[in-house]
């Protein structure tokens, strides 16, 4: 019989070992070649800002997904050594050739990764593709959300799948260059004990946490706002006293077994936790993956979810459905043309409302940060947006006293003071045709998204008589008009709202073409200074731009549109989150059945010698039962417990206020952390079903 029968046999004999490891290749390819192949698409490319945050963040997860896929990867494969050596150490001892063995197990291992890998590569597109479509069912159909394959997205799945192919056959390279052969033989029995450890040291694990979140979250908030100094970037390695922590409070779960008052359940268990300190390290760091992919399951949809509700809140509680502000030499459409274009849709015009605002010259009082990340105050002169009372009462409807000499500030609804700029920052008014200055009073805020929404860093409101004082000898060129409106139920909002928008976008021109940064008295400070000022030129004024109503200073806001929008710029985001979340629990599941399966298998024997000893099927089934139990219940807790005080001190140290909404994504995110458990306890059982029949119970 030759080597190569020999070996088929064998091969024959190991299917189990090689369908493992070819699926956690194919899982991995698969899901990060179909992640690849979305973020780099040009619908999600264009939809995240250059630069960005979201961006940045994206990327980091985009990081997680593949490092942590190989990881799991690298740890099938290590199982599939770990039991492929005793079959390699018995042909060695009987004589087989080292080449010719390790010949064979490459071609093995090529054969094995590439035709997994191919796999995945091939179904990743098609998959990614019915995801898209089930995800631009949840918004408006555009050129912008369209599927788009890219050629990067292709090239970064290859690239993926060629890194862990490397690494596995490097893995085979060292695995066949061991030399001692009872090192081989005996690879599969290997224990992997730790030192005895204190009882303590689960209660330092879960203070490591704390501590670690709180240096890395809460800190750097609370030295900007108490001493207005950033911590440098390296600050961030505090994060690593979290991952230390929960290293110690998987070995605690695994290790830590006393008598204590319950001696009786000590003894019980006493198999079972011998069983698991003979596996104390590989138990330990598997956990610790587990518990880590649990935390960005959760944490990746959490985010998604918050990043969609912070969009849309921004204008959803605005008193007008409808409103817009343009330069006051600017026609655009009346009354009777807006009830006649709401008729088209089947509504009516209610709620109408027309002002007038004066554009007029600040000087106030906002902070920048330095290359040393320390904040410093900074005096700014710009064009701010000012409307009278009386103007203001009759829009809103409400009763505002305001004496000659104060003003108000005008924020968005559920205003918070920033480190950035304050609402009492003004400190001098100024003509800006003749020069002449004014230095108001305080009088605090009032709430009104529709008026601030055009006005940088706030609108603001005189007395009447300031008003007027102002308003004399004030050129068309520093005045603005703005309408208020709502549309009756009923109403084809949508296209309503996107009509009016054309409409409005028809009417605009050169005077109004400016990105939203644009600030004209900026421009004349700069021009005159003989500097460049960066803002200036006109935008391209198209109802098919994707980026106008995020960058015209004078872009019309529609619930319906903002809603729109927000989906349409954060879906994108949600969906990477998400899949992201359904990456890391399906690689959490699987790691925990292999994880569990393995058990069995090392133990087989074990559980065989126990029946010998008089044990039945029940003790058999609590030995295995209390086994599976640590390896699922405590990575899963862990993750969840430290999921959710990184959610809160991250939503609390930011702003230092916990928002309704906030408190509800909280809320969300505990839902989340049952679903988890809940899946988890599905793969719980399957494990334990699949482990008694490899123990023969």
């Amino acid at each position: 019989m030759t080597m190569n029968k020999i070996m088929a046999k064998l091969r024959r004999k190991e299917n189990g070992q090689y369908r493992l490891l070819g699926l956690c290749i194919f899982l991995s390819v698969f899901l990060v070649s179909s992640f690849t192949l979305m973020f780099f698409s040009s619908s999600v490319q264009e939809g995240l800002p250059p630069g960005g945050d979201t961006r940045k963040l994206m990327w980091l997860m985009l990081g997680v997904v593949g490092i942590g896929c190989l990881l799991f990867t690298l740890y099938g494969s290590s199982l599939f050594f770990r039991n492929k050596s005793k079959t390699f150490g018995v042909m060695l001892a009987l004589g087989a050739d080292r080449k010719e063995l390790a010949g064979q197990l490459f071609w093995e291992l090529l054969t094995v990764a590439g035709t997994c890998s191919g796999a995945g590569l091939l179904l990743a597109a098609p998959a990614s593709w019915l995801l898209w479509k089930l995800f631009q069912g949840m918004v408006p159909h555009t050129a912008r959300t369209a599927y788009g394959l890219e050629i990067a997205g292709i090239l970064a799945g290859i690239l993926f799948a060629a890194v862990l192919v490397f690494h596995i056959l490097f893995l085979g390279i060292r695995f066949i260059k061991r030399t001692n052969l009872m090192d081989i033989l005996h690879a599969v029995r290997k224990t992997e004990m730790v030192r005895e450890i204190r009882p303590w040291t689960g209660k330092l694990g879960i203070a490591l946490v704390i501590f670690g979140l709180f240096l890395a979250m809460a800190v750097p908030q609370l030295t900007v706002r108490l001493f207005r100094q950033g911590m440098p970037g390296i600050w961030n390695m505090t994060y690593l006293l979290c991952v230390f922590g929960l290293y110690l409070l998987m070995l605690s779960a695994v290790f830590n077994s006393r008598k204590g008052k319950h001696p009786k359940k000590y003894y019980q268990n006493i198999i079972s936790t011998s069983l698991m300190r003979f596996a104390a390290r590989q138990t330990t760091r598997n956990m610790c993956v587990i518990a880590l992919l649990v935390f960005v399951m959760i944490l990746s949809a959490f985010w998604g979810t918050m990043y969609y509700f912070g969009a849309t809140e921004g204008g959803s509680t605005a008193l007008y459905d409808f409103s817009a502000h343009f330069p006051a030499r600017e026609e655009q459409m009346g009354m009777s043309e807006l009830s006649a274009l709401a008729a088209e849709y089947g509504g009516n015009i209610r709620s109408y409302k027309e002002s007038e605002s004066l554009q007029l010259v600040i000087h106030y009082t906002g902070r920048d940060m330095n290359d040393q990340r320390q904040y410093f105050d900074v005096e700014y002169e710009k064009l701010a947006s000012f409307v009278s009372v009386s103007e203001l009462e009759r829009i809103m409807g409400v009763q505002i006293s305001l004496k000659e000499g104060e003003y108000l500030t005008v924020t968005e609804s559920g205003y918070r003071e920033n480190i950035w700029v304050s609402a009492d920052c003004l400190n001098v008014i100024e003509h800006p045709v003749t020069g002449r200055t004014f230095q108001p009073v305080f009088q605090g805020t009032i709430a009104f998204d529709n008026l601030v929404m055009g006005s940088n860093p706030f609108a603001f409101v005189l007395s009447d008589v300031d008003y007027q004082r102002f308003s004399a000898r004030l050129t068309d060129e520093f005045k603005e008009e703005h309408v208020f409106f709502n549309v009756e139920e009923g109403t084809d909002l949508y296209g309503f709202a996107d009509a009016w928008k054309r409409a409005y976008i028809a009417r605009a021109t050169a005077l109004s073409s400016h990105c939203h940064l644009y600030d004209a008295h900026e421009e004349a400070l700069a021009l005159s200074a003989g500097e460049l000022y960066g803002y200036s030129g006109e935008i391209d004024l198209s109802p098919d731009n994707p980026q106008l109503m995020g960058d015209w200073k004078y872009a019309p806001f529609s619930k319906v549109l903002m809603e729109a929008g927000a989906m349409e710029l954060t879906a994108v985001f949600v969906l990477l989150s998400i899949y992201i979340a359904v990456i890391s629990l399906s690689s959490a599941g699987v790691m925990s059945y292999v994880r569990s399966l393995t058990i069995a298998l090392d133990n087989r024997q074990l559980f065989e010698d126990l029946r010998k000893l008089g044990a039945d099927h029940t003790y058999i089934k609590r030995v295995i039962r209390v086994q599976l139990r640590k390896l699922f219940a405590y990575p899963v807790a862990a993750g969840c417990i430290v999921t959710g005080a990184f959610s809160l001190f991250l939503t609390y140290f930011n702003d230092m206020v916990l928002e309704a909404f906030e408190l509800r994504m909280l809320l969300m995110e505990g839902g989340l952390m049952v679903l988890t458990a809940g899946v988890m306890y599905g793969v719980y059982k399957g494990a334990y079903r699949r482990s008694r029949e490899i123990a023969g119970v």
